[in-house]
């Protein structure tokens, strides 16, 4: 162990001494924890902001593999996590903020949640977290490495800690080659670190029944249709302003909106008909002839069936100030060309990924929908798009696939032991 890192955890451990000393000054020492879920618990810790999106990908495959273990995930404090990590599996996950970085608060932490492995996300190190992980002899794997690490809350890189720290490891997956010989260069060991790719967020592909498909399809009688998916209130009459507009050069068009609460569907129906427009219910068992201009899918689980008909989507929570986003891959996996309003804080990595790659486009307002709804009517543009958001959302999944696979194997030799 370096000096610098001994001095790291005698001074935090000062720290935790005088943090229990406060907690006994003022009555708190008994603190409520969760129960642990019983059987093999993995745990994942998003080292910052920007790993919460690959952890929630990495438990979806994890949990698709093996339904008899249990996932902690752990981030620092204040760190914006929007993501539902329990929506990623029916298995128990559970979300925690970090124990503060004292032998004494990691030793009870530790000691409580006991987990059979520790997945961590990113290259931000927790040194007391780590040293008392690797001393409880927890398996340790690093994923998602995207560059050289560093100790959290510390701007000032302490080389022979990070040395000391990283060794600890029993395997390292890099996101990106030109990191390896980084992180060897700070002390991880050569023979167990290596370049998998990044952890970068897809989705699974939504169902649809072809038969479903096949009946939609006819009785469209390719009529072009764009979709407006996950909309909330006040963006379905700025979606049917941008149809208005469009619909001037393209007679034929036709809108779907799915919205956020399909419960809502009555109330948009007819808001929309009072606004003058020809307006079909999917719950009321209408069909879209040629004179309907807007089409309400409002029917749980049938997005796939929108998303694999219409070449163009608008994706909704995202033009109204206060909305957070809906996540992009569901539509770009099934080869959709996106535009999205700029307010996606939930999802802004995924958002930007596209945005950069082509598939995806921001607008402003129903002017600005409009005129891009329109240059995306052309089905060379669109087909563009379309193949480069599908290219992404799937571009991470071999990354995925072996970074699993490696958690599973050393999961496997831990229940052995």
């Amino acid at each position: 162990m370096s000096l610098g890192l001994k001095i790291y955890l005698a001074n935090a451990r000062r720290a935790g001494a005088r943090a229990l000393q406060d907690q006994q000054a003022h009555g708190n020492t008994a603190q409520k924890r969760l129960a642990r879920p019983a059987g093999q618990l993995i745990w994942l810790h998003a080292s910052n902001a920007e790993e919460t999106s690959p952890v929630q990908e990495l438990i979806r495959a994890l949990a698709s593999e093996r339904d008899d273990i249990s996932f902690l995930v752990t981030t620092p404090e204040n760190t914006p996590v929007d993501l539902r990590f329990q929506d990623s599996c029916e298995q128990p996950c559970i979300h925690l903020t970090a124990p503060p970085d004292t032998p004494q608060q990691v030793a009870e932490f530790l000691g409580h949640w006991n987990p059979t492995i520790s997945v961590w996300a990113g290259s931000t190190l927790r040194p007391a977290l780590l040293v008392e992980t690797h001393d409880r002899n927890i398996p340790m794997v690093m994923v998602d490495a995207r560059c050289r690490a560093q100790i959290e809350g510390r701007k000032r890189w302490k080389t022979g800690m990070i040395f000391a720290l990283l060794a600890l490891f029993d395997r390292i997956l890099v996101g990106k080659p030109e990191v390896v010989l980084r992180l060897i260069r700070q002390g991880a060991n050569p023979d167990k670190t290596e370049v998998c790719g990044l952890l970068e967020e897809g989705a699974t592909t939504l169902y649809c029944d072809d038969k479903d498909r096949d009946e939609m399809a006819a009785r469209l009688a390719a009529r072009p249709i764009w979709l407006a998916m996950k909309t909330v209130d006040g963006e379905e009459s700025i979606t049917a302003a941008a149809h208005r507009a469009v619909s001037r050069l393209s007679h034929r068009l036709m809108l779907v909106i799915s919205p956020m609460e399909s419960t809502c569907g009555d109330a948009l129906a007819e808001s929309l008909t009072n606004d003058g427009w020809l307006v079909a219910q999917r719950s009321k068992g209408q069909d879209p002839d040629e004179h309907i201009q807007i089409f309400i899918a409002d029917t749980p689980d049938e997005l796939g069936l929108w998303l694999r008909l219409a070449p163009v989507c608008f994706i909704g929570n995202s033009l109204i100030k206060g909305g957070k986003g809906c996540s992009p891959f569901e539509a770009s996996a099934l080869g959709s060309a996106i535009l999205h309003g700029p307010f996606v804080e939930s999802y802004r990595t995924g958002y930007a990924r596209l945005d950069i790659a082509g598939a995806a486009r921001e607008v402003r307002d129903a002017a600005d929908l409009a005129t891009n709804l329109q240059e995306l009517l052309a089905p060379d543009i669109a087909a563009a798009m379309a193949h480069a958001g599908w290219a992404k959302s799937t571009s991470g999944a071999e990354a995925v696939d072996h970074t699993v696979g490696l958690i599973l194997e050393t999961l496997a030799k831990a229940e052995d032991i």
